[in-house]
């Protein structure tokens, strides 16, 4: 199953390139997640999502009323999360920062981002491919293109060396920079081991 494939990537202590290839064939997993798509079946997933001059590793659409716009970005397992000098691993704050320099293009540009997010998710629904899209199993998203959209932020990458302190470190994080999520190899593995199950049941 995908899941398990992941977890043995982590266990191998594999490196980004390779944790983003079965991702980008697997956007379910995505799309699927607990920490992305808070209502199950009802979501969009994309990978190297544009965004402003860059792109983002994925994305999910999701959410009713106002959509969600949730953007992902992943690094590999081949390091901690916290070094051993009790620091947070560079590759983590580099993913931290750029997803901020997305947000901060978002804000400037902000009513031409929400039409584009919503023209976009319409083509999906209908049935147009569009940055390697999978729309979830419920085949439309329950929001108002009227409405605001919500844009959230998480950052996944590395393994986990101390449960305790690394959740300290994650939930200070957070407080520093309260739209984006911290998450572990582990902590996301943790949150998603029945993923497998649930894509099990879909396909049955």
């Amino acid at each position: 199953m995908p899941i398990s494939a992941i977890r043995s990537l982590v266990t191998g202590r594999a490196k980004e390139r390779e944790i983003q290839t079965l991702l980008k064939n697997n956007l379910d997993l995505i799309g699927r997640s607990v920490a992305f798509a808070p209502i199950k079946d009802e979501y969009i997933a994309f990978s190297e999502f544009p965004v402003g001059n860059g792109s983002v590793d994925f994305v999910v659409f999701t959410d009713r009323s106002r959509m969600d716009v949730v953007l992902i970005e992943i690094k590999g397992a081949d390091f901690s999360f916290i070094n051993a000098d009790g620091r947070v691993h560079a590759d983590v704050n580099e993913a931290a920062q750029q997803i901020r320099e997305r947000y901060a293009y978002i804000r400037s540009n902000y009513e031409y981002f929400r039409r584009e997010v919503h023209s976009i998710r319409k083509e999906v629904e209908a049935g147009k491919q569009r940055y390697n899209s999978l729309l979830g199993p419920n085949g439309y998203l329950h929001v108002d293109p009227e409405k605001d959209i919500d844009i959230k932020g998480i950052v996944i990458g590395g393994t986990t060396r101390d449960d305790l302190e690394e959740s300290r470190i994650r939930h200070q994080l957070e407080i520093d920079s309260p739209r984006i999520k911290f998450e572990s190899w582990d902590s996301w593995l943790g949150k998603n081991g029945d993923i497998g199950g649930q894509l099990r049941n879909a396909h049955t």
